[in-house]
């Protein structure tokens, strides 16, 4: 990653010491010395690497999850609103994406007319003033996501204008065309508890070729002047073999591809084998699963195109019981929102349908309840708001892992991820008092704290978030 350097005015160099000391509930690990495990995180606020993007944090909903969230007109979930609103007011605006595999078995139908074969749900007004009601209380831009495998571009269309004309005004930003076409020719039911969530097969035989071949009419149908949306989406792979064929359905578009999209979950396939819970707390599943996305973004860079991920969850169809609906998946999320920023991502959604196991949050009526992917979405926005730039961080962090940014007003927040129960002592030069955030699995608490002797003391739980707010230093005095 390259760093640039602060100008002067501005440059904030602060060295913070985050002094580990395991917790009673870990005496089984402490060394058989006695003296306490330590840590040491320095951060360099001076040398500053990728800008957090506006708008970078959102939610993936299916079509058919839109409702049951939203709830129905005269009946909406106000719950879900209150819910969501201090992660709007931290981000200045949630992306709203509606897709998944729902979009190409969904089609717009306000008149009732018979469904084709590969078709399960109608997309209908009603459906559309409940994505309203979601933009409006995310307050950010919508992608929505349409039907490729039904190969009807204008009835794709009908529904963006539709969604246009019910939207906020500038609010849809983006239609992705088709969701996962890598897998168009395998089927599968993913049961969970209270639902049954179906993935049809759209074709016996299906490459990248034919993929090709279906969006250039999509390209074509949707650009057409009234635009019912800036740009287009490509891609929404589900892996990277179809990657390489992307730059040919880039040059067949003549400049009609304005993004293109990913997905990324830390089990790559419904197939893996099952993984303990402590398997999201190594640095394989976190910051090298966002490893891998980097020849997706080196792509978009050579062409100009942004690149988001428009799925983003822990384990796919729906999750994995005692692993995405465990705390742990909080941990997970919040290293790997990090580590897509500093590999250049522009957005992550996190993915989600009804009670589906890695749900961030539950809807039942007017009422929502928050999960563990909620946490971990604070947790990041209060960390890294929007333009605020990731700095170098060394050292050895023991059992936390740190990540560091600096805003305009030369605020640094330092988030620590804490496997093991641990005494944190942070130090910084001159430092002024701050504020600290913690969240575990049952409670989050915000303190105000001020440093003794230059530094400051936390006790963090195991398997607990962090975020250290401190204000800019304090001119040093003069000699």
């Amino acid at each position: 990653m390259r760093f640039g350097r602060l100008p002067a005015l501005v440059a904030v160099i602060a060295a913070i010491t985050i002094l580990a000391t395991r917790g009673a509930t870990d005496d089984a690990a402490r060394p058989r010395h006695g003296r306490p495990a330590h840590a040491l995180v320095r951060v360099d606020a001076t040398r500053v690497g990728a800008r957090v993007p506006r708008s970078f944090l959102g939610l993936s909903i299916e079509w058919d999850s839109v409702e049951p969230y939203a709830g129905t007109r005269g009946h909406r979930s106000t719950g879900l609103r209150a819910l969501l609103a201090p992660l709007v007011r931290a981000t200045g605006g949630l992306s709203l994406r509606v897709g998944g595999d729902t979009a190409d078995q969904a089609w717009w139908n306000p008149r009732g007319r018979r469904r084709p074969a590969t078709v399960l749900q109608d997309v209908t007004p009603a459906t559309l003033a409940a994505v309203a009601w979601l933009a409006r209380s995310l307050r950010g831009p919508v992608t929505l996501d349409v039907n490729l495998a039904l190969r009807d571009p204008s009835n794709a269309r009908a529904l963006a204008r539709a969604a246009q004309r019910r939207l906020p005004p500038g609010a849809l930003d983006t239609l992705e065309i088709g969701n996962e076409p890598d897998l168009y020719t395998r089927a599968r039911v993913f049961r969970v508890p209270g639902h049954v969530h179906r993935r049809l097969r759209k074709r016996v035989r299906y490459d990248a070729r034919a993929y090709r071949r279906d969006v250039i009419p999509y390209l074509d149908v949707l650009s057409r002047r009234p635009r019912p949306a800036p740009r287009l989406a490509v891609a929404g792979f589900a892996g990277p073999a179809w990657w390489s064929s992307l730059p040919g359905l880039i040059a067949a578009g003549h400049g009609r591809v304005g993004a293109m999209s990913g997905h990324l979950y830390a089990l790559p396939s419904c197939d893996a084998p099952a993984s303990p819970s402590s398997w999201l707390l190594t640095t394989a599943a976190s910051r090298g699963r966002a490893a891998t996305m980097a020849p997706l973004v080196a792509l978009g860079r050579r062409h100009g195109l942004p690149v988001g991920l428009t799925e983003l969850n822990s384990a796919p169809c729906g999750g994995r019981p005692g692993l995405s609906d465990s705390f742990v998946a909080a941990l997970w999320l919040t290293d790997t929102l990090f580590a897509l920023v500093r590999q250049g991502l522009d957005q992550a959604d996190i993915h989600t349908w009804a009670h589906a196991r890695y749900a961030p949050f539950d809807v039942s009526g007017t009422r929502a309840r928050p999960r563990p992917p909620l946490t971990a979405m604070l947790a990041f926005a209060r960390a890294a708001p929007p333009g605020s730039r990731l700095v170098v961080t060394r050292g050895k962090p023991g059992p936390l892992r740190a990540w560091a940014t600096i805003d305009r007003a030369r605020t640094v927040r330092v988030a620590l991820i804490a496997r093991r129960a641990v005494r944190a002592g942070v130090a910084l030069r001159h430092a002024r008092c701050g504020e600290v955030w913690v969240a575990t699995a049952r409670r989050r608490s915000t303190t105000r704290v001020c440093p003794r002797n230059g530094r400051l003391a936390i006790d963090l739980p195991a398997r607990s978030l962090a975020v250290v707010s401190l204000p800019a230093p304090a001119p040093a005095p003069a000699a």
